[in-house]
């Protein structure tokens, strides 16, 4: 005989217990009352009705509503207990299925508490003449009459306390509701477990489409590792630093132009840390709108917005145990910079729609191509959050100010390219390497990928790599007058460089972003550096 789900059969015996008790005839020492059989048919929908969900937001809804109705109590309130071994509400309802503000949120802790501590029914028939709780506080600002703590015990461990309580002394608690409550309750702990277990498996196939994605983009970046090799002063510091807080679990914060190599630096800090076995997961602030960007970060409950048709974990959860990359955080709007600094403070997350709080355990890498400095200073960017990313600060150089790790960069994407092409090459030409090292690359690491990858699909089989194919232009001639510092010069080459762009895509920004190999916003932000206007750049003589 296939073996009986434990819930199926503990519905059976309810049935069947509610048969016998119609059929038992009627005793003159205990004649049956309305009220006997109004309680067991509430007690028999309340057992039906924490059975017929796994939705575990909704199974603590229908418990305490139930209880409330099985006790005919006026409140009630669920507290789980969570990994610090302290008790925390989930749910707190009025007798006629409300939910309580959360300014009402006023029971007796104490008694909650010895429930838990005991692992048995708390049960106080007269609180406020009672000599274990009258010298409370609570119990004597509420007035409390009857109260009830409940634990929801399993396998002996205790998953939380129902708590229901009454004012009125029509509405005491006796031993056969007590005895029914302690049966519910055992119900619910099933229950209980049961919408856990089905919450960790939604959960678990979650987080393994996550983590099937990051691995799958993570093949195939493996390559560009090889993108933090470099032997300017500059990069050398860069890697120094890195060896330094690889081994630690303390936030970083990557800062550097658009194209410099952050995401590499924080996939760098993962893989080669202690976290590289679990999750590395990514995600750019700038790109979703706030509403969307809330939901990828915490995750959602089913019907918390339209569109969410099932529970989804959010990226904070998916990297629960390895590293969260937060890209273009100083992108982030205000309201979810608080959100932010609450998960960085306590470690735990709420989804959108949901009322559990969940435990994550991650190491927070951000980057910025902003002043965040500038940024807090203008009220843009919270000053308390800040200080929380910006434990170890690590500033990448931009392309231009790494000297011939532009030429190693280059060999680096000729062999990538070559190889994936399957195209036999000889190298750069003098004229080549000439140029990638005078060309100001506003678009740094990635415009110069864009450039290999372009000059290798154009070369000729067994050619070397000459100027005209790398798409940049004719070579920077600007020389240095002896009157201007480096910084000075290299910021004019940048100036010419996007002035001549423009004019060659009619001042049309998007496209001579592209053409730069840069975002629209980056060169939005060079162009208001330089004081470059679109209006006047085909009237202003070429360089």
């Amino acid at each position: 005989m296939p073996e009986i789900d434990p819930l199926e059969r503990l519905s059976r015996g309810l049935t069947q217990w509610e048969r016998e008790l119609l059929q038992e005839p009627r005793s003159p020492s205990r004649p049956r009352t309305v009220s006997d059989l109004d309680r067991i048919t509430h007690v028999l929908q309340a057992a039906r009705s924490v059975t017929g969900t796994l939705d575990l937001n909704e199974l603590l809804v229908r418990v305490v509503d139930a209880v409330i109705q099985v006790a005919e109590a006026d409140r009630g309130f669920l507290m789980l207990m969570h990994e610090d071994g302290k008790l925390r509400f989930e749910v707190a309802r009025n007798k006629d299925e409300s939910t309580l503000p959360s300014d009402e949120f006023q029971i007796s802790w104490g008694i909650a508490e010895e429930a838990a501590h005991r692992r048995e029914t708390v049960w106080v028939p007269d609180a406020v003449g009672s000599s274990l709780f009258q010298d409370r506080k609570s119990v004597r600002e509420l007035s409390l009459r009857t109260v009830v703590a409940l634990p929801i015990l399993s396998a002996g461990r205790v998953l939380g306390v129902l708590y229901i309580d009454s004012h009125s002394v029509t509405h005491e608690f006796t031993p056969d509701t007590i005895t029914l409550l302690e049966g519910f309750g055992a119900l619910c702990s099933v229950a209980l477990e049961n919408a856990r277990m089905h919450e960790a498996l939604k959960d678990s196939k979650s987080r393994l489409e996550i983590e099937n994605q990051n691995l799958r983009r993570a093949l195939k970046e493996d390559f560009r590792y090889g993108l933090l090799v470099g032997r300017s002063p500059k990069m050398l510091r860069v890697i120094e630093l890195l060896e330094k807080v690889i081994p630690t679990q303390v936030s970083v914060l990557v800062q550097g132009e658009t194209g410099t190599g952050k995401e590499l630096i924080a996939r760098a800090i993962h893989m080669n840390g202690p976290r590289r076995e679990r999750n590395f997961v990514a995600v750019n602030c700038g790109a979703l709108p706030e509403n969307l960007l809330e939901s990828e970060l915490f995750g959602y409950k089913k019907g918390s917005f339209t569109g969410a048709s099932e529970d989804r974990i959010g990226l904070f959860e998916a990297a629960d145990g390895g590293t969260i990359f937060l890209d273009e955080v100083g992108e982030m709007p205000a309201s979810l910079q608080v959100k932010l600094l609450r998960v960085l403070q306590d470690g735990h997350i709420r989804r959108v729609g949901d009322t559990i709080s969940r435990k994550v355990d991650v190491r927070l890498v951000t980057a910025t191509n902003r002043d965040l400095k500038s940024e807090v200073e203008g009220g843009r960017f919270r000053q308390d959050l800040f200080f929380r990313i910006n434990v170890v600060p690590i500033e990448v150089p931009p392309l231009r100010e790494r000297g011939e790790d532009v030429l190693l960069l280059a060999q680096h994407f000729l062999d990538q390219f070559a190889k994936q092409q399957q195209r036999k090459l000889r190298g750069l030409t003098p004229e080549a390497r000439e140029l990638l090292l005078r060309h100001p690359w506003p678009g740094n690491v990635r415009e110069l990928e864009n450039a290999m990858a372009r000059a290798v699909a154009l070369a000729d089989e067994g050619a070397s790599l000459e100027p005209s194919l790398f798409g940049l232009g004719a070579p920077v001639t600007r020389r240095w007058d002896g009157q201007h510092t480096l910084r000075e010069t290299l910021d004019a080459v940048e100036a010419d460089t996007i002035r001549e762009a423009l004019r060659q895509c009619d001042q049309n920004v998007s496209r001579a972003a592209r053409a730069l190999g840069v975002s629209r916003q980056h060169l939005h932000n060079r162009m208001n550096s330089h004081g470059i206007r679109r209006s006047r750049v085909m009237n202003e003589p070429a360089a």
